[in-house]
């Protein structure tokens, strides 16, 4: 049982990581630190949020 706790820990620390060491996280670091904290999406969809959330930002922008 120790190992797949120690497992399941490894996993979600390699998540964690995934999510806040990402180029899109430097750009909106609180909604990566939400997708990070508050979901348990996997990395690979929270990193897609955060790409679809700097292109409407970077769209609204060009529409000034």
């Amino acid at each position: 049982m120790p190992e797949v706790k120690a497992a399941i820990w490894k996993a979600e620390a390699e998540r964690l990581r995934k999510i806040l060491k990402s180029p899109e996280s430097r750009q909106l670091p609180k909604l990566a630190e939400h997708l990070a904290f508050e979901t348990d999406e996997s990395a690979k969809a929270c990193i897609k949020v955060l790409k679809a959330a700097i292109a409407d930002i970077r769209a609204a922008a060009a529409k000034r």
